[in-house]
């Protein structure tokens, strides 16, 4: 009986199992299709395909394969058709699908339009829209940079919003987000195809060596604000990302030359193609020469004349060769292996933190390794400086071998029906500096981080981000740990509004650790300029006897050739300076003494003068006692003068921290009319153990008030020799005219009011006795700095053939004081070294016979400039730009020339302290895509 009831019992189950299954697949349907990019037809291999339902629920999908196929099944039911890949607008396209029934779907995808629909993946390291981003974040396709006719791709940055960048050179820029630039800048997180595209080490950007070459860059994304919780160290300002263009969804060649004003010629050259049995191999090969003439230093030009002074006559050639080879293995539907390389040389003059520095066959190259496998990517990159025959203007030759190892692994996981993401991922970071030691004492630095992040749609309109990350750094040897929060409401699917919390840090790099290098000279003293890390601090001389009298206790190093270097309080003794005076006045034959004091109304023979001159010893019973004090004075390398400080002390220089950047952000994004583009962003930022550029930390000693205070000691030891005094009283004479008298003899042996007679050393850095003391510059960290700031941009598409655009930021504050900076009575003070206002409007046309134009202006308020050796006051300037391109389509397919005009008026300005003034720059480019 118990075996029938089984057999009964299996024999339904098993017919349920056989006839649900077909009921199951009777109730789903079949959507595929096509993907493609609609500007040209071309197949788009990789996108990501989804059906959402009316909650945003992901109930099916698949990505495109090589020939931009996809097919996945679904429930049968109204959904939303969503096609998705990095770079490109969505497309969305409703559909309805019957059980069993075969849909077919095909989707175009655009690279034009409005940036907020474009998908990025800076703002979160995962692909998201604009609109859904929890940052401020700004888009630049690669028709726009292609547009913009200039040397390197980076000068399209220019008008975009928070951006400052101060152009030093033809193809010399320095750019940074929302203030904080230097020369020599690092600031922005930049990175090239997610490799960090900085040099090593030096952890400068030098654009000109990225290999971006305007034909290849597919997208720009600008990501202002803090992000370390989910890059690290560094990323306090912001990111600026260049992606390249896909050898994929971007085969062909494309050959561009340009010229023009400044001697200026390059050639840019891309060739991508498929191959292999599936087509699934793509290559890349890119590359660019360019050269000119740069602009001059003006010796007419007060300011110029004075860097002239301290560089000598630079040499304006500026020259770049650059290669790139990219490779793209796709192993299946969701994974890629891709390989690159690449190397540049450069010649160009480049400011830096210690001085100006002419780069001559520096060399960069680079290799990366990349994977994405569906939701995991990993990669690990490897960066490198060759120093060429590079030197610092005035000092010695750069030496620059040094690399960066980087490895980094993430993965991507969604839940919940795509209404829930979370991202862990964790990295490393080696740098290894090789500099012989001509920059650094070249030791490294080990940093290892890792970091999570959730995305939670908590329901149609409302998404909430947190995450957090922690890192370690080996020369700190801190855990530093860095938060994340937004909250992004969407009311429509047009706009949304964003608050934001973001904690960054920066670790001090390889330069504001170890630096030791001679930057120059002050002329005619033999006093070298060295600039030094801070790793671990300095800490100023000083002597407790000398606070009665001196009022400081500093110690101070002679610069006196016969106690050169020999410690001193800060000021002079005034029997020693009496004594070096009447070793003059002994030298005086008594005929000549005696001819002097006749001609100032003392009738005295030459027998008499000797007998005066003897009397006025110290062993002829004149004693002088006293003390002239000093004051601290800073050299303004910029002026070649020499200020005096605020200041009787001095703060130690303590061993550099991690600086903590705190920055609270409301934001808008919006659509109206779909037309009009609007973005507002608000933000107050915080920093703490902010850590300031190169500045001169050395004071000289100066004694302004000698010669009055010599008279007056001199004349009461006159007075006190009572045999003096009688002789001199016999010719009518006073001890205080007689006293006023010698000291006008002693004339230029005295030092003036602004001759430094000492320098201050810090004990780590004092040669000692017989040592020519060294004039100092260095890092510090600055208590804290607070300010707030808007950006506010506009783009509006009035048709296809015509939009206008604009941006305007500003920032409460381009100088901190002192007090300011949390430091009162110290002297200290940081600049902003960009300016508090700045702003661009511009528009462009398109005529119907392939004729384009465009047109902008750009207003730069002026700003002051403290940055390593270079010291004032940047005017501001308004500047125009013009440009034009003509499509040759119907001539030549793929034919197109573009003119770019920069400065238009050829209005000559100056934009970064030690800089020269330029003017206008014409470009022509003929561009010639197969």
């Amino acid at each position: 009986m118990s075996k029938l009831l089984t057999r009964l019992l299996i024999i339904p189950a098993m017919m349920f199992a056989i006839f649900g299954s077909n009921i199951a697949a009777a109730q789903t349907a079949t959507v595929s299709g096509t993907i493609t990019i609609l500007e040209d037809g071309t197949l788009l291999g990789g996108a990501n395909v989804v059906a959402l339902d009316a909650s945003g629920a992901i109930k099916g999908g698949s990505a495109s394969d090589n020939d931009g196929k996809y097919s996945f099944t679904v429930a049968a039911g109204t959904y939303t058709l969503r096609a998705r890949f990095v770079g490109f607008q969505d497309c969305e396209k409703e559909i309805t699908v019957a059980a069993s029934a075969k849909l077919t779907v095909d989707c175009a995808l655009s690279q034009s339009g409005l940036e907020l629909n474009t998908v990025v993946v800076a703002a979160s390291r995962r692909q998201e829209k604009v609109l859904d981003a929890p940052a401020a974040i700004s888009v630049l396709s690669g028709e726009e940079v292609q547009a913009h006719v200039a040397p390197s791709a980076v000068e399209v940055l220019r008008t975009s919003p928070g951006v400052d960048m101060q152009q030093t050179g033809v193809d010399r820029r320095e750019l940074v987000l929302r203030g904080f630039n230097n020369a020599f800048s690092g600031a922005t997180y930049v990175l090239t195809d997610y490799r960090q595209a900085a040099v090593p080490s030096l952890a400068v950007n030098i654009y000109s060596v990225m290999g971006t070459q305007s034909a290849d860059i597919d997208r720009i994304e600008v990501v202002r604000g803090p992000g370390s919780a989910l890059y690290g160290a560094g990323v306090d300002a912001g990111v600026v990302h260049f992606i390249t263009k896909d050898p994929f969804a971007h085969p062909g060649t494309t050959i561009s030359v340009m010229g023009g004003e400044q001697s200026m010629f390059g050639v840019d050259f891309r060739h991508a193609g498929v191959f292999g049995p599936s087509k699934n191999i793509g290559y890349k090969l890119t590359g660019s020469i360019a050269q000119a003439d740069d602009w001059a230093l003006d010796p007419n030009d007060p300011a110029d004349a004075q860097q002239i002074s301290a560089d000598g006559v630079r040499d304006t050639e500026y020259k770049k060769i650059n290669g790139n080879l990219a490779l793209e293995y796709r192993f299946s539907d969701t994974g890629t292996l891709s390989a690159n390389a690449g190397y540049s040389t450069l010649k160009s003059t480049v400011l830096s933190g210690v001085g100006t520095v002419q780069a001559d066959g520096y060399g960069y190259k680079y290799g990366q390794l990349r994977l994405q496998l569906d939701k995991f990517f990993a990669q690990v990159y490897l960066n490198k400086n060759a120093g060429g025959d590079s030197f610092v203007y005035g000092a010695f030759p750069v030496v620059d071998e040094s690399t960066q190892l980087v490895g980094q692994a993430q993965y991507d996981i969604t839940t919940a029906e795509g209404k829930q993401n979370i991202i862990i991922g964790a990295d490393f970071e080696f740098i290894r500096p090789d500099t012989k030691g001509t920059i650094q004492t070249d030791e490294g630095i080990d940093e290892f981080g890792g970091y999570v992040q959730s995305t939670t749609k908590i329901n149609e309109k409302l998404d909430f981000t947190a995450a957090l990350r922690g890192d370690y750094n080996s020369v700190v040897e801190t855990f530093q740990v860095s938060p994340r929060a937004a909250i992004v409401f969407k009311p429509n699917n047009t706009s949304s509004f964003r608050v934001t919390f973001n904690r960054a840090f920066s670790s001090p790099g390889t330069n504001s650790n170890f630096l030791n290098i001679i930057a120059g000279s002050i002329p005619g003293t033999g006093i070298n300029i060295r600039g030094r890390g801070a790793a671990q601090g300095y800490t100023w001389e000083r002597d407790a006897s000398y606070a009665a009298f001196a009022g400081t206790d500093l110690v101070a190093s002679s610069l006196n050739p016969a106690a050169l270097g020999a410690p001193q309080p800060i000021g002079l003794p005034l029997n020693s300076t009496y004594a070096a005076v009447y070793a003059g006045l002994a030298a005086i034959p008594d005929a000549n003494l005696a001819a002097v004091l006749n001609g100032s109304g003392i009738p005295v023979t030459a027998a008499q003068a000797g007998i005066l001159k003897a009397l006025l010893s110290p062993a002829g019973g004149t004693n002088v006692q006293g003390f002239s004090t000093g004051i601290l004075a800073k050299l303004n390398t910029s002026a070649g003068t020499i200020d005096p400080l605020a200041v009787r002390d001095l703060q130690d220089v303590s061993p550099l921290k991690q600086s903590i950047t705190n920055t609270f952000e409301v934001g808008y994004k919006g659509v109206l009319n779909e037309k009009l583009l609007f973005t507002a962003d608000v933000y107050y930022t915080q920093r703490n153990n902010f850590i300031g550029p190169l500045l001169t930390e050395t004071p000289f000693v100066i004694v302004p008030n000698l010669a009055a205070d010599l008279q007056a000691a001199l004349g009461a030891g006159i007075t006190g020799n009572a045999q003096l005094a009688g002789t001199l009283a016999a010719f009518g004479v006073s001890p205080a005219a007689a006293a006023g008298l010698i000291v006008q003899l002693a004339g230029s042996g005295l030092p003036t009011a602004s001759t430094p007679v000492a320098i201050v050393q810090p004990l780590e850095n004092n040669q000692g006795l017989g040592a020519v003391p060294e004039i100092m510059l260095t890092y510090r960290n600055f208590g804290k700095v607070n300010f707030y700031g808007a950006d506010l941009a506009f783009q509006y598409l009035a048709d296809e053939s015509f939009s206008l655009f604009g941006n305007l930021s500003l920032v409460s504050d381009d100088y901190f004081d002192d007090e300011e900076v949390g430091s009162p009575g110290t002297g200290l003070e940081v600049a902003l070294n960009s300016p508090r206002l700045k702003g661009t409007a511009g528009a462009k046309y398109m005529f119907a016979n392939g004729l384009s134009v465009n047109a902008a202006g750009r207003y730069t308020d002026g700003f002051p400039v403290l940055s390593g050796p270079y010291v004032g006051d940047v005017p501001n300037y308004m500047l125009f730009d013009l440009g034009a391109g003509y499509d040759l389509q119907k001539f030549a397919p793929g034919l197109r020339v573009d003119v770019g005009v920069s400065n238009i008026t050829d209005n000559f300005h100056r934009e970064f302290v030690g800089a020269p003034q330029m003017g206008r720059m014409a470009i022509a480019r003929i561009t010639y895509d197969m």
